[in-house]
């Protein structure tokens, strides 16, 4: 048998430190930096961020040999993986809720902002009424006659009954709301009711009748700013709401992938900032319901479609002030985690049958009395056990300490064993560099004596 596998049953201690030592070696990383990250991660929420996944590559590659190892740590390393992967679409839809500042469902914030609009409006048009005069909406009708005196035939031509058209009629009954041709509208509440009217037929007009209704609809609105000195607060507050309620539905459109990121980043950048709140409980409400609706699998990653050419866009631009890089973070860590998971519990399962079948032949007299009469099965259960244990120099206990320091979270407690890594390391790299030195000392007089006359 092989001196390392005797001395490691022997000195366990010393072989977990070396391994956790040459893994944080290969990583790239200092015991700092790595302490650092986990310190980051349980600040950002995510304190299930452990040694390995701080590591990246080496640590992931470590930890997959202890989730296939048979130890008494496995089954602890193979639970703690598949539980907070299991919960890894609640987190990220709280990090998007806070990062977008958005507790709320589009349609609640929709229904939350109508709500408001309408309080405000009751208070802020009762205002405009109470302080209001005469109207004159002389200026309104004179732009409805505009259009209608040179295609209003019937007034050219009295003897016939051609009919107006679509454009002609829409234009004509906005007129008739200001005058019957006698008498003028001037009760400020039934100029008011007029103008909510005209703005009805406008939304709901094709663009041809809408440029021929706007003019009259702008005149009478400022026949109504005359007449009240706080009309124009109210009007202007409620277009501003009303701006922030269509702020939801952009920013859900936003959210589609066929909406170009270099069209809505712009859009976004000139709203004003009532309208962007509204816009982010949009854009990201899309996202947040196909994480919930995603399957809970430990083997289903949904931090993936959230770090695409597109999200990388957006996500900064239309983040809430002072949380885009958090929550990119958060993404980035809940990514590294699932490739950690992925790393030691995915893939093919040979290797975690070839470990069962090993933890079995300690056990089982068939097995074992199978492998001594030759059986071609057991003999190959018996030889993975040999490369799961001895023959790899890493006993059981070595890969339960490896486990146990991989699968770490505290970044106290990580600094404390990747330290002791580092020192086994260190030492060992000096011994051998001193047994070098001399055997190249030795080696070196040696030639010079045979040289010597």
């Amino acid at each position: 048998m092989a001196a390392a596998p005797i001395a490691a049953r022997v000195f366990p201690d010393r072989y977990a430190e070396r391994a956790l030592g040459d893994t944080l070696r290969r990583s790239g990383m200092t015991v700092d930096e790595v302490a650092n990250a986990l310190d980051a991660a349980r600040a950002d929420g995510q304190g299930m961020f452990n040694v390995a996944d701080a590591m990246g590559n080496a640590g992931q590659r470590m930890l997959s040999t202890a989730a296939r190892t048979p130890h008494n740590e496995r089954q602890a390393v193979i639970e703690g993986l598949q539980s907070r992967q299991i919960g890894q679409g609640e987190r990220l839809a709280s990090f998007l809720a806070e990062g977008f500042n958005a507790p709320d469902t589009a349609a609640q914030r929709a229904a939350r902002l109508t709500t408001e609009r309408a309080t405000a409006a009751n208070a802020n048009y009762g205002a405009a009424r109470n302080s209001a005069g005469v109207v004159d909406p002389t200026n309104a009708i004179a732009a409805a006659d505009d259009f209608l005196s040179p295609g209003a035939t019937r007034l050219m031509n009295p003897g016939n009954n051609i009919a107006d058209d679509s454009i002609e009629a829409a234009v004509r009954r906005a007129r008739s709301y200001l005058t019957d041709g006698n008498s003028v509208l001037t009760d400020f509440n039934a100029s008011l009711r007029a103008k909510q009217e005209l703005d009805a037929m406008i939304e709901g007009a094709r663009p041809a009748a809408q440029r021929q209704l706007i003019p009259v609809r702008n005149a009478l609105d400022n026949a109504l700013e005359q007449a009240s000195p706080n009309y124009a607060a109210a009007r202007n507050a409620f277009r501003q709401q009303s701006r922030s309620i269509d702020a939801v539905e952009a920013g859900t459109n936003a959210a589609s992938p066929r909406v170009r990121s270099a069209d809505s980043v712009p859009a976004f950048q000139g709203m004003s900032p009532e309208e962007q709140a509204a816009f982010r409980a949009g854009y990201v409400d899309p996202y947040i319901t196909k994480i919930e609706s995603t399957s809970m699998s430990p083997t289903t990653n949904k931090a993936r479609g959230l770090i695409t050419p597109k999200t990388g866009e957006e996500f900064p631009a239309f983040a809430a002030p002072g949380r885009g890089d958090q929550m990119g973070n958060r993404i980035a860590r809940e990514q590294r985690m699932f490739e950690t998971s992925n790393a030691a519990l995915g893939g093919s399962k040979t290797a975690d049958n070839l470990a069962d079948a090993a933890e079995l032949n300690r056990f089982d007299p068939g097995v074992m009395s199978a492998l001594m009469n030759g059986k071609p099965i057991s003999a190959l259960l018996a030889g993975a056990k040999g490369v799961l244990n001895e023959a790899s120099g890493t006993p059981p206990r070595v890969v339960e300490q490896l486990a146990r320091a991989l699968m770490e979270s505290d970044p106290a407690a990580a600094r404390a064993v990747l330290q002791g890594g580092q020192n086994r390391v260190t030492s060992s790299d000096e011994l051998r560099a001193r047994i070098i030195s001399t055997l190249l000392g030795t080696g070196a007089a040696g030639a010079g004596r045979i040289a010597a006359p």
